[in-house]
């Protein structure tokens, strides 16, 4: 299931689902990209992370930008 999806470029795009695997449930952030056809397939980079971890992830993101902003990359 999709849970959010942001463009990465004019033919890239990040998903972010949670999805099941082996059992296990999973946080799946995954570049797509657009086929000659203009289907979008799931490409080989991506990152996916038991659900226990979620935190652990979100704090991360949130140095992420703590950081960009002490740098003055973003507002």
């Amino acid at each position: 299931m999709v849970v959010a999806q942001f463009e990465k470029n004019s033919k890239e795009e990040v998903r972010i689902s949670i999805d099941d695997f082996h059992g296990r449930k999973l946080i799946n952030l995954r570049v797509y990209y657009r086929s000659d056809g203009g289907q979008w397939l799931p490409g080989k980079q991506g990152l996916a992370l038991s659900v226990d971890l979620y935190r652990d992830l979100a704090d991360a993101v949130l140095k992420v930008g703590e950081e960009l902003q002490s740098r003055g990359l973003i507002q």
